[in-house]
């Protein structure tokens, strides 16, 4: 009997330990799906306010059981919701489905993924009944949702910030407890909702920048269009066929609304590897325009076992990243895509994602010379040299005599088998001159001060190279199936794979006196691999790119990118093919230079080369307009050798063809551009149909017409297709 009395008081006191334990974890934050710091149906329905917090700019606070935030302006008045707030908007037009959806903070988008038939529910806060638990962040709060319906719990940190909100969800507050995983979460899809009588646009980073006005119609009724922020890998140009269309190139992290004198701009400050972008134009279902950001935790592929239909097959795994957004507000009267360039410019001057280059370290003209490439034979391949060492140190020569060293110069084409044969190594094709012609090149161009660097592709692979490990080093998709081309001759290098090479490559390359490396591709792509052997995510292969990019800089004190995504900036002296519109989208109302105005004054662009241009004349003047380095591609010999090529692109190059038309339109760009070439733009806008203006930090104005015939603009007389430069 004593012995039994034992034994209860013995369970009692554990049992009595197991509450405690568990009440002490709940506290904590732990057991997510079963934690809630208020009734639901004590507050269901209610607005009043849960949360509240001010700055000496803004006033923030949570509203509609935490499904709602909104962000006061104490210098307007202003009131930014993450709900569909504006006053023009009919709710009514829409069904209760969507008028719940329009008032929730985030949406989640959920998968079973036991079952593998890819179908994707939809779950938001408006809609689905849930929980909530607040918990203190620094400046800020934390908010735990936990959604049963979904069988997910996660955390939404907001904090206040001098200029906005800060949005965090940290992946460790996650939880999928039930069927259902999750594949992504739309964070405040509704906060920039207006209907199309509002002015304004939205502004989206499709190429150099995309505007769609708010009361432009041609945007009616289009579909949405998610942009994959630094690209999607299976989309990119050289995984597509011949008549496909390639992705839309977005470089920056970045979107806005500007809502006539007040705007916003938003910026992903975590997890941009694995984020998307959507616009979406209003229509008939919803006549409203909105844009926001998609968190992506797993990738789905075509599910190759099913061939009787297409299926999406979702990664088992998830995602884990942090991922985060930050909504600045704009002050009111300054809200243009200028004033967001120059907003995000200082994020990034702010964080150490951009850094102004010395002046005298800043370039006049950037300069491709084609060297060499293999051109297929019915027996035997042929090597069709159309620059050697000696033939490009003549062309740097006549050059130099006018520009005096500002050349920025990248050999392409140089290796073994020249052009096409990626990934590079040395030595030099003996054709061209072999090493020691290379060596003599790098010697002269050192002497005169010119940039000299090489064109160097570690990322990609021919299907016939040797040495590479179809199993251990390509990249494959979540499919098995390998990432490669249409035609299934290129296939892309493990990133880890990629910098053994380059690693390999530079310890040669340091050896000649060469200014600086051209890494291609680098600022074009990020991507992941799922090979047994390297398993690497988009945050491994950035951390992979950025090594390369400081390497290179630290051997040779430049290095420039082809391609500008946002991940090279903080590195690359000089980013090259940068586009100078959008993709042409029929929603978006206009191309702006949103990009080149965030770099301007602190990294050089270049862009399409000139001679390859319909019309060179009005391609300088965008190039002016834009604040480009000229560019130019030039062979020695004719570019009639590459017809029968990979590299028949190259239909006009010939150095004395174009030698003339590269000195004056360098002169031109200087006289234009030679003022301002550290100096940030701070205006841009049309002046009327014909005629741009672009301002800079230093009061210079340069006014750029594209039309037939002169006009006078601000007391400035602009010649027909010329520019004039005015404030000096």
């Amino acid at each position: 009997m004593q012995k039994g009395k034992r034994h209860s008081k013995k369970y009692l006191f554990w049992g009595l330990v197991l509450v405690a334990l568990f009440f002490s974890h709940l506290l904590k934050g732990g057991f997510c799906s079963h934690a809630a710091s208020l009734d639901k149906e004590a507050w269901e329905g209610t607005k009043e306010q849960l949360f509240q917090m001010e700055n000496e700019n803004f006033v923030l606070e949570l509203v509609d059981n935490y499904a709602t935030i909104h962000l006061t302006d104490k210098k307007t008045g202003h009131v930014w919701s993450s709900s569909m707030s504006d006053p023009n908007f009919d709710l009514t037009k829409v069904n209760q489905k969507w008028q719940q959806k329009m008032n929730s903070l985030f949406t989640v988008n959920v998968t079973e993924l036991a079952k593998g038939f890819g179908v994707i529910v939809a779950y938001d806060l408006a809609g689905s009944s849930y929980t909530a638990q607040t918990y203190p962040v620094e400046e800020g709060v934390g908010v735990r949702y936990d959604m049963p319906e979904a069988g997910v719990c996660i955390a939404v940190e907001i904090r206040l910030m001098q200029q906005g909100i800060e949005l965090r969800i940290p992946q460790e507050e996650i939880e999928e407890y039930k069927n259902f995983s999750i594949v992504s979460i739309d964070i405040m899809p509704f906060f920039a909702g207006t209907v199309d009588d509002q002015e304004g646009y939205l502004l989206y980073p499709d190429g150099s920048g995309g505007l769609m006005r708010f009361d432009d119609p041609s945007h009616w009724n289009e579909a949405a269009k998610s942009y994959s922020i630094y690209g999607d890998i299976e989309k990119h140009e050289s995984m597509k066929g011949y008549f496909e269309q390639s992705e839309p190139e977005v470089m920056l992290p970045v979107f806005g609304a500007n809502y006539g004198k007040e705007g916003f701009v938003a910026y992903i400050t975590s997890g941009g590897e694995s984020s998307k972008i959507t616009v979406v134009p209003s229509g008939n279902i919803i006549p409203a325009n909105y844009i926001y950001g998609s968190f992506i935790y797993r990738r789905g592929f075509d599910d190759t076992r099913i061939t009787t239909k297409s299926l999406k097959k979702y990664d088992a795994e998830r995602i884990n990243m942090d991922y985060a957004i930050c909504y600045s507000i704009l002050p009111e009267g300054e809200a243009e895509y200028t004033d967001m360039a120059g907003r995000y410019r200082e994020y990034l001057l702010e964080n150490g994602g951009l850094c102004r280059r010395e002046p005298e370290e800043r370039l006049g003209l950037a300069l491709g010379i084609f060297m060499g490439i293999k051109e297929e034979g019915m027996i035997f391949d042929s090597f069709k040299s159309v620059t050697t060492f000696e033939q490009a140190q003549d062309i740097l020569k006549g050059l130099d005599e006018s520009i005096d060293g500002r050349i920025n110069a990248t050999l392409i084409g140089w290796t073994t088998s020249g052009y096409g044969t990626e990934p590079e190594f040395f030595p030099a094709n003996r054709k061209l001159g072999g090493n020691r012609g290379l060596s003599e090149l790098a010697e002269f161009a050192a002497m005169k001060g010119i940039s000299l660097s090489l064109e160097a592709n570690f990322l990609q692979v021919k299907g016939d190279a040797s040495g590479y490990s179809k199993k251990n080093d390509v990249v494959y998709l979540n499919n098995y199936k390998i990432l490669t081309d249409s035609q299934n001759e290129i296939r892309l290098l493990s990133p880890n794979v990629a910098k053994r090479n380059f690693e390999s490559f530079l310890n040669t390359a340091k050896r000649y006196p060469l200014a600086s490396l051209k890494l291609a591709g680098i600022g074009e792509m990020l991507y992941f691999n799922y090979g047994e052997k390297n398993t690497m995510s988009a945050l491994e292969c950035r951390q992979c790119w950025t090594d390369m990019l400081e390497q290179t800089k630290e051997c040779f004190g430049r290095v420039s990118s082809g391609g500008g995504n946002e991940y090279v900036l903080s590195q690359a002296d000089c980013v090259m093919d940068i586009p100078y519109e959008d993709c042409g989208y029929q929603m978006t109302t206009e191309s702006v230079p949103f990009y080149q105005i965030v770099l301007h004054g602190y990294v050089d662009y270049s862009g399409q080369a000139l001679n390859l241009s319909s019309d060179p004349e009005m391609q300088c003047l965008k190039y002016i307009e834009y604040g480009y380095l000229p560019y130019y591609e030039v062979t020695w010999e004719s570019s009639e050798q590459l017809i029968h090529t990979d590299y028949n692109l190259l239909f006009t190059s010939q150095y004395e063809e174009w030698k003339s038309a590269i000195l004056k339109n360098y002169q031109m760009m200087q006289e234009a551009l030679g003022d301002v070439l550290n100096e940030e733009i701070v205006l841009h806008g049309k002046v009327n149909d014909n005629v741009y203006c672009t301002g800079y930090a230093n009061g210079v104005k340069i006014y750029v017409n594209y039309g037939e015939t002169a006009v006078s603009v601000d007391g400035v007389q602009v010649a027909a297709r010329s520019y004039a430069v005015g404030g000096r």
